[in-house]
């Protein structure tokens, strides 16, 4: 970035969305941005061959702004995704996976084979009868 500031995500993006529907928006403008510099990509190869300069410094300026904004909108996304999986934990009343699996994994690897199966294989039926 060239003026060490960081793109504000939301420029091109309605506001007042709920999550799901900001996780749609963003994802929708970043196709639309790596439409523009697909298209700004050629323009800037035509601009070289033909020795325009200014066109060139002017097109490459447009790719660097339309990458920031996609950089912004990428690392707000990753956001809105981990506010929609807790929002569905809490929602559902589900440890969050990530202490599940970690403690999964640390029972598999400390208990003998066959307490680690039977625990396992309980868990199993509890989440089967859980969603009847």
């Amino acid at each position: 970035m060239y003026d060490n500031k960081v793109a504000d995500p939301y420029i091109n993006i309605p506001k007042g969305l709920n999550d799901n529907d900001l996780w749609k928006a963003i994802s929708n403008r970043i196709d639309a941005i790596d439409t523009m510099r697909r298209s700004l990509k050629t323009q800037i190869h035509q601009a070289s061959s033909n020795n325009k300069q200014q066109q060139l410094f002017e097109l490459k300026n447009q790719s660097n702004l339309l990458l920031e904004e996609r950089t912004a909108l990428h690392n707000e996304m990753k956001q809105v995704k981990s506010r929609i999986k807790k929002s569905h934990r809490e929602f559902s009343g589900r440890v969050p996976e990530t202490l599940a699996i970690e403690f999964m994994l640390i029972a598999q690897q400390t208990l003998p084979k066959a307490v680690f199966e039977n625990i396992r294989n309980e868990a199993a039926m509890n989440i089967v009868s859980y969603k009847s």
